[in-house]
């Protein structure tokens, strides 16, 4: 993250209480790390969001956020199959059939460093309860092993890169035919 991210930082300017400043908010583990600079108190807009700045990184630098390998191995409270990031599935044209029509698989997920998962699914028809469920804890397992980096809750909101603007002396494909 860069120095002049706004990661975390938030500007507050309510005239009908005559509040002005920054707002830090920094969620660490389950603890939420809040502050606000301001813009009187500080010297100024400039020196409160110097000062919020400070305080930001200063908290990330004492709570750095989760590697996505830790991240991947939080329990949730909805899990079933005692394997983070592996779960039963009905596929949902099949859910109204009957019991033998149904198509069940055992599927595998991991988060991405674009903030995107992967998911990879094993029917249970194909491979057996068993064979589905070892395929899918085999393919999670080896997927954390190559993950790394930081976790990135913001990632997926903000969406993949965008690509660099063509040339603007270059005409597209169909205007210049």
């Amino acid at each position: 993250m860069s120095r002049n991210s706004v990661y975390g930082i938030s500007r507050v300017d309510n005239e009908a209480s005559r509040t002005h400043g920054w707002l830090v908010t920094i969620q660490r583990r389950g603890v939420i790390h809040r502050k606000h600079f301001s813009d009187g108190v500080f010297g100024g807009k400039q020196k409160a969001f110097t000062a919020a700045k400070q305080f930001r990184d200063d908290i990330i630098s004492k709570f750095p956020p989760f590697s996505l390998r830790e991240y991947s191995s939080i329990v949730k409270k909805n899990n079933r199959s005692g394997v983070v990031g592996v779960c039963r599935y009905c596929a949902s044209e099949t859910r109204d059939m009957p019991e033998d029509k149904q198509r069940w698989f055992w599927v595998a997920s991991w988060p991405l460093p674009s903030g995107r998962r992967k998911r990879v699914k094993f029917s249970v028809n194909k491979y057996g309860e068993e064979g589905a469920f070892k395929m899918a804890l085999k393919a999670r397992k080896d997927a954390l092993k190559k993950l790394d980096g930081q976790f990135d809750p913001g990632a997926a909101r903000r969406g993949r890169p965008r690509k660099a603007k063509n040339d603007e002396n270059v005409l597209p494909a169909r205007a210049a035919a």
